[in-house]
């Protein structure tokens, strides 16, 4: 056992400190990534076609401009439209990534300006000009209800760029657009941004929001907490250092290996906040206590560390299973998540026997007796007090807890998944009202992409893309979800009269006469093309099923042209994406879950040495796991990626209160179990308190995150760390008490 002598204090400190100033520079190497594809592993059909896509396309980022006014095609309003356009062509910043912006006028301009010579009418003339052309079929198919609505009241202005500039291009970029378009609008002429560069760039604003607000809240509530029960402010700084030195190594290691800071690991600092201040609640609460025997401060930290420090690691390698458990996730995030919450863990515990007691026996070596002493007197009496009530009456309370289980269980299979932008986003946020207002005036703006090799620019080709999307558009399952189809071949007919030439020529005529930028959309150099199905789908249920439908009828063509890659229907985008990570998270949840109950189960076994300590210790949690779906299921909330690790969570951190009610129930000589049950439970009773107290106020802070996912998280897994608490607290002694007389008549 390692003995807290002043040249191991000073050994731990100076390696301490070398350490975090090595991590520490490793949170300067972390960078963030919140695109949805990096959620789903390599191997995934979308995930290999949406690379062989990117492969062979210039990737595009969507920013799209929301233009609103009495009349869109009146002259004064072409004006601005056109005056908007020229400042985003000429932005310098712009030019290096952009790829193409469209809008109704990019199709009308370039007839009118054929039919008059290359002059542009004005004023009537060219309100006159731009109807006329406006009621041509091949004109209105193309943007009518996609860039002008009927009613001509709105328009869409549509910037793509390259998705692979840096995020901090593209956040500029997104301002830059934002004040070209305050700058022509006004009353009468309302211009809104959206897409995909500003959801993220908003995301991206939200996190770090979140980060700078929420995570000192956090800590200063944890401070308040351990100083009511405490009553010491040097005691502050004691406990958050495990806590603080942990998160630091954590986070710079995250760095250091390249993992990139996702929306997902944004829980990272909460929860080892969360649960690394535990074991420094336990350790300060053990060391008080030895404190009280007159013993020098060394001397009882290391009893302190020989004692409760065999719990706390039992703790922490039962929440290192819980978090271990991530790993059998398909979600990369998801694995890695796990991967440094379990690291974090371990080295929270390594910090709580190692820097902690060196720190407080540093700070202690003068210190005497009576300036050492701990609060929380009342506390433990009415917690002991607690523990032997229900003991007595386990009957009812095991009645009461069976009249809320058996609901909760029955309801369990009826939870649902979700995955999509409001996930993490709020209503209220501009661009999202913005492009809940979009697909109101003009349908999806979400493209299911399939991609298309083989004969692309013959004229069998060409004719068989088209019936393939005419096919996806015309079958009922996707009424009301698929809106609309673009690919090469719709170019080629729109400039021959809406039909496919007849031969090659002709159609190699034509194809020379479509914009370059135009083209490199839809075909690429090696002659792959691209269909990109339209969807208008508000559910993540919506995604699943036009994804379904695009993927049948893909799957089933036969013809000159490969829809396939590696066998697989070649169809990506956001929502086969989606529908694929949906797929996913109640299988992870499953997996994970049942994986850490049997191997937790199976530690506690290992290490009580005891099948029914074992159990006692598992069967509370079981019990909160229906609670949560059962919580779940009444607030009518769905699994996303978050909250599906909570019950693996639940189960990881909430052994924690029944390993150290166990442990000390164990250490307790005593020949009568309830004498032994109220000298547990004035012992770790407090500390167990505490850390469910700060726990659960962290993820209470947590929930007021403006991300809806990460509000919702921080909620439940408050309610059901609550849950655990309370479920330890009741049902835990009762069983103690039991295995405690059946020891004492044998």
């Amino acid at each position: 056992m390692l003995k807290f002598s002043r040249r191991t204090i000073a050994a731990i400190v100076l390696i301490s400190i070398a350490i975090s100033a090595a991590m520490g520079y490793g949170t300067t190497k972390l960078t963030t990534k919140v695109q949805y594809e990096q959620f789903l592993p390599e191997h995934y059909p979308s995930v290999k076609t949406l690379k062989e896509y990117q492969e062979r396309f210039p990737s595009a980022s969507q920013i799209m401009l929301l233009i609103e006014s009495e009349n869109v095609a009146r002259a004064d309003a072409i004006e601005r439209i056109l005056l908007l356009e020229n400042l985003i062509q000429q932005d310098a910043v712009i030019q290096t990534v952009l790829l193409q912006k469209t809008s109704y006028l990019t199709y009308v301009l370039p007839l009118i300006l054929e039919n008059t010579g290359g002059m542009l009418p004005q004023g009537v003339q060219l309100e006159i000009a731009v109807q006329q052309v406006l009621t041509r079929p091949e004109v209105a198919g193309m943007v009518v209800g996609k860039y002008i609505t009927a009613d001509q009241k709105a328009a869409l202005l549509t910037v793509s760029i390259s998705a692979d500039a840096p995020e901090e291009t593209k956040n500029q970029i997104v301002d830059r657009v934002r004040e070209y378009a305050d700058s022509v609008a006004d009353e009468n002429f309302a211009v809104r941004v959206t897409g995909d560069v500003a959801l993220y760039r908003d995301m991206h604003s939200m996190m770090d929001q979140d980060n700078r607000i929420l995570i000192p809240t956090a800590i200063v509530l944890v401070a308040a907490i351990i100083f009511v029960i405490f009553r010491r402010l040097s005691d502050i700084p004691m406990a958050l250092l495990v806590v603080g030195v942990g998160t630091l190594w954590t986070v710079g290691l995250m760095g250091h290996l390249g993992i990139e800071f996702t929306t997902l690991h944004v829980a990272v600092v909460p929860l080892l906040l969360g649960l690394g201040i535990d074991y420094a609640v336990h350790y300060l609460n053990r060391y008080y206590e030895e404190c009280k025997r007159g013993i020098k401060a060394t001397e009882a930290a290391t009893i302190a560390v020989g004692t409760v420090g065999r719990a706390i690691a039992i703790a922490a390698v039962t929440t290192i299973i819980g978090f271990g458990s991530f790993l059998m996730s398909d979600l990369p995030p998801v694995q890695t998540l796990g991967e440094f919450l379990a690291i974090g863990i371990g080295l929270m515990f390594v910090l709580s026997a190692s820097l902690l007691p060196a720190a407080v026996a540093l700070r202690d070596r003068n210190r005497t007796r009576r300036a050492m002493r701990m609060r929380g007197e009342r506390l433990r009496r009415g917690l002991a007090r607690l523990a032997v009530g229900a003991e007595r009456h386990w009957k009812p309370i095991l009645a009461a807890v069976l009249l809320v289980t058996i609901p909760c269980a029955i309801v369990t299979p009826r939870i649902s998944s979700t995955m999509s932008f409001e996930t993490f986003l709020p209503s209220q946020i501009e661009s999202v009202a913005t492009l809940h207002r979009v697909e109101d005036l003009f349908g999806g703006q979400t493209s299911i992409i399939v991609l298309v090799q083989g004969a692309t620019l013959t004229p069998e080709g060409l004719q068989d893309m088209l019936a393939v999307e005419n096919e996806i558009l015309s079958d009922p399952s996707g009424a009301g979800l698929i809106t609309g189809a673009l690919s090469i071949a719709d170019l080629v007919a729109y400039h021959t009269d809406g039909t496919i030439p007849s031969d090659q020529q002709a159609v190699a005529a034509t194809l020379e006469n479509i914009e370059n930028s135009r083209k490199a959309m839809l075909l690429s150099a090696d002659g792959t093309a691209v269909i990109h199905i339209m969807v208008d789908a508000r559910t993540d249920e919506q995604m699943k099923q036009a994804t379904r439908v695009v993927r049948e009828h893909v799957g089933g063509y036969e013809g000159v042209l490969n829809m396939r890659v590696d066998g697989d229907p070649a169809v990506t985008g956001l929502p086969p994406i989606l529908a694929d990570i949906m797929d996913m998270v109640m299988r992870g949840m499953r997996n994970s879950t049942t994986i850490t109950v049997i191997l937790c189960f199976a530690v506690l076994i290992l290490l009580f040495r005891s099948p029914i300590l074992g159990a006692a210790a598992i069967t509370p949690l079981l019990i909160v796991l229906t609670w949560e779906f059962g919580t779940m299921w009444a607030l009518g909330w769905s699994l996303d990626v978050l909250s599906m690790g909570i019950s693996a969570l639940i189960i990881g951190l909430g052994i924690d209160y029944a390993v150290h009610l166990i442990h000390r129930f164990r250490e307790e000589q005593r020949k009568d179990p309830e004498q032994m049950l109220r000298q547990t439970l004035s012992s770790v009773g407090v500390p167990i308190t505490v850390g469910a107290a700060t726990t659960i106020g962290v993820f209470a802070v947590l929930s007021l995150s403006r991300m809806p996912a990460m509000a919702r998280f921080g909620q439940l897994t408050a309610l059901v760390i609550g849950y655990s608490y309370v479920a330890v607290l009741l049902a835990l002694p009762a069983m103690l008490v039991l295995v405690g007389r059946k020891i004492k008549r044998k």
